[in-house]
């Protein structure tokens, strides 16, 4: 196996913030790795991707852990709230999918409109995690952006974490997790 050091990090930063009774959402489902993780230690996952090669890729994986309590979705993560309002966490793995059109990412308008619209539906101790991919053009940009918009949100409700490896030349991943803290309505 591949050592991954920023993988291992967000799966323990999963393991510690989600409980076997949560609902959670994998916004870039890809090859559903993570998918199946996080099938794993909660009660249900809805997992999106705009290809159909992600949904064929993660339902064969689904099929071999005979894993049951996932909904999956051929659709855009922004369009979330027309499938699931109630949920306790959200990953990104921002970029393309692997092994798929390299052409096909994440696009930054998008990621960062659909963050915008899920920071208001976490509850208290509600999290969104996402996988930073910034080397490539767009992933870079997505990177900058995000960057830019994490830092207006209200710290009086929110709590952000990020893990990078900062002295790699290979402009290696990064984890952003933000911590819902306190509910604004209150």
């Amino acid at each position: 196996m591949k050592n991954n050091l920023i993988l291992e990090t967000a799966h323990l930063l999963l393991k510690y913030n989600i409980q076997s009774n949560d609902i959670v959402i994998d916004a870039t489902m890809g090859n559903g790795n993570d998918t199946v993780f996080l099938a794993e230690h909660a009660k249900f996952v809805y997992a999106f991707d705009i290809q159909q090669q992600a949904l064929t890729e993660t339902q064969k994986k689904l099929d071999q852990g005979q894993i049951k309590n996932v909904q999956l979705i051929l659709d855009s993560h922004e369009f979330f709230n027309k499938y699931v309002t109630e949920f306790k966490g959200v990953v990104f793995n921002l970029g393309y999918l692997p092994k798929g059109d390299k052409s096909i990412t994440t696009q930054t308008d998008i990621t960062i409109r659909t963050l915008s619209l899920m920071l208001p539906y976490l509850k208290e101790n509600g999290f969104i995690l996402i996988v930073v991919y910034r080397g490539h053009l767009e992933g870079n940009l997505e990177s900058i952006a995000l960057t830019s918009y994490l830092g207006e949100i209200n710290p009086l409700f929110y709590k952000l974490l990020k893990v990078d490896l900062p002295f790699q030349d290979n402009q290696p991943p990064y984890i952003y997790m933000i911590k819902k803290i306190k509910d604004e309505s209150n």
